[in-house]
């Protein structure tokens, strides 16, 4: 099995900006992309769980980063940190939860650059070089809880 954690990261392009990031096999999970494909500019995207985001993408976010038993979604997980939005630079995992593990099946680049029309559509052209990642249910399921708390913590802050 894999290991995942949202462990506390330093951005990139902000000096003072810390936030929850995907820690994969002791890997930020930008980063490893990054390596694998160096003219992408991928290091320093952040993850789509962040609060943020427009509610219609927060809400896809949501809905779709631990699917049902059974069932597969496409989840987007990295965005661009400039736009903040799925309007740029977006990744996007397909997951399938298979009861006592989530296994990410394939991670891709969204080539999409119109969202919100009556449907979600996507134009993923997958990574050859990126191998499944399989975690842990009770992993992936301590991830989303840290990010949910940094969620809230950061919605709290916004309201006052």
């Amino acid at each position: 099995m894999n290991s995942i954690k949202a462990k506390i990261d330093k951005s990139d392009y902000q000096e003072d900006w810390l936030y929850p990031n995907y820690y994969i096999d002791n890997f930020w999970l930008d980063e490893k992309l990054d390596k694998l494909y160096p003219d992408n500019l991928y290091k320093g995207l952040i993850p789509t769980l962040l609060y943020g985001l427009i509610n219609q993408e927060e809400k896809i976010v949501w809905e779709t980063i631990l699917p049902n038993k059974g069932e597969i979604t496409i989840c987007p997980i990295l965005m661009c940190p400039d736009d903040y939005d799925f309007s740029c630079t977006l990744i996007v995992a397909e997951i399938e939860n298979h009861g006592s593990f989530i296994q990410w099946k394939q991670i891709g680049v969204d080539k999409q650059t119109k969202w919100f029309d009556d449907e979600i559509k996507y134009d993923i052209v997958w990574f050859s070089n990126f191998q499944s990642l399989n975690f842990e249910l009770d992993d992936y399921q301590n991830m989303i809880q840290h990010f949910r708390k940094h969620y809230q913590l950061d919605k709290l802050k916004d309201n006052i």
